[in-house]
């Protein structure tokens, strides 16, 4: 039983800096905005294209532990952001 309890700590301690990042939860939440934007279709494909970049480099950042790629990411999804929100 200890021994499950620490192996459920230690899953918790190593994912908790995932958790806390607004990029795991906003990029799907901006993926689905961006499909219901009413946007030219050109417009639409270009950011849908760098959302996924930005995700991939997100995704890249938790698993180096890159805050310097989170960072970056989180400036694309700002960005995308703004574009959906003219």
């Amino acid at each position: 039983m200890k021994a499950l309890l620490l192996a459920c700590s230690c899953i918790v301690l190593i994912s908790a800096p995932a958790l806390a990042c607004r990029g795991t939860a906003e990029y799907p939440q901006v993926a689905v905005q961006l499909t219901q934007a009413q946007l030219p279709a050109a417009d639409k494909a270009a950011l849908a294209k760098r959302l996924e970049s930005g995700e991939a480099i997100h995704r890249r950042g938790h698993e180096i532990d890159s805050r310097d790629l989170r960072t970056e990411s989180l400036k694309i999804l700002d960005e995308i952001k703004a574009a959906i929100s003219k």
